[in-house]
């Protein structure tokens, strides 16, 4: 009976699912692991999921299962304002959103849930050695209000898309208060994790609910993502206005570079590794850095310049 009651003042639920930057979850995470909290039954809700792939093992195709919901328990060693932490692999399909919300919020409820937040992320064209903010929405006046007191910056118009608006509106129908916290992320880091926003949002939630959280572990992983994220910044900067500067002079540098053998001297092996992650790092952002990585250990970064410098132009 103890136990029971227990659960049934918890106050607050943070809801997760995956994003720009891994913002949400990311932080989502740390907050469940940092608090040590415990997992409760899983949110069922497979028949909101339809396939879209099939996994391959050892040739054989099998079904791919349905993306799970984690539900996660943190029992306030004060008595009061327990947290739970919902964290989703996936969002449901158009259309499932409003089932989907329903069923979490019946699953929170018996958790006794009287306020929701959602984190998420929102790229602009911040420097990655800027500070990252934190752009707050609430679903009602005193929302609002302690938003301000916290001197967060309010999301005066917009739009929020996915989940993590939806259920902020879905909770607000049942009589609850819900909150949204976006964090700032580089545009150029859309595709990797990016933990200085993930810092942001969890301090400003710390600030918000009262809950003290140990932020130390994301403030040195962010440390590092900053200094890799400058220093590319950095390079790209320098070798437009090289560019530049060559163009106007009227050089014949560039011409000459077009029909140039770029991988002159190198192994098959290390040209045919760099051809595959210039083909992954045109899907994926996130391989860039691995490929700059590989280009420097290689000493041919100058010789792919351009090519690597397109990428970004693409994305851009």
């Amino acid at each position: 009976m103890a136990d029971t009651t227990r659960q049934n003042e918890a106050a607050t639920l943070v809801a997760v699912w995956p994003g720009m930057g891994q913002v949400a979850m990311n932080a989502g995470w740390y907050l469940m692991s940092r608090l040590e909290m415990v997992e409760t039954a899983p949110l069922q809700a497979e028949d909101l999921f339809d396939p879209d792939h099939v996994d391959v093992k050892d040739g054989l195709v099998v079904k791919a299962q349905a993306p799970q919901g984690r539900l996660f328990l943190w029992k306030n060693p004060k008595g009061t304002g327990d947290v739970a932490v919902f964290i989703g692999e996936s969002q449901p399909q158009p259309g499932r959103s409003g089932a989907f919300c329903a069923r979490l919020l019946d699953a929170t409820a018996r958790l006794g849930v009287k306020e929701v937040y959602t984190f998420a992320s929102m790229a602009t064209d911040m420097h990655p050695t800027s500070l990252s903010r934190v752009v707050g929405v609430a679903t009602d006046e005193e929302g609002l209000a302690r938003l301000r007191r916290c001197d967060v910056s309010l999301l005066e118009t917009g739009r929020i898309s996915g989940l993590n608006g939806v259920f902020l509106a879905a909770a607000a129908e049942r009589g609850l208060r819900g909150i949204g916290l976006l964090g700032e992320i580089p545009a150029m880091a859309a595709q990797i994790p990016y933990p200085k926003a993930s810092r942001t949002v969890l301090e400003t939630f710390s600030a918000l609910s009262g809950i003290d959280v140990d932020l130390q572990e994301l403030v040195k992983h962010e440390k590092s993502v900053d200094r890799q994220l400058a220093g590319l910044v950095s390079k790209i900067e320098k070798a437009m206005e090289r560019r530049a500067e060559e163009s106007e002079e009227g050089t014949e540098a560039e011409d000459e570079g077009i029909g140039a053998e770029p991988t002159q001297g190198l192994p098959d092996e290390d040209r045919a590794r760099i051809e595959v992650l210039f083909d992954q790092s045109r899907q994926d952002h996130a391989k860039t850095f691995e490929l700059k990585r590989e280009l420097d250990r290689l000493g041919v970064f100058k010789q792919y310049e351009d090519r690597f410098l397109d990428l970004f132009r693409r994305a851009g």
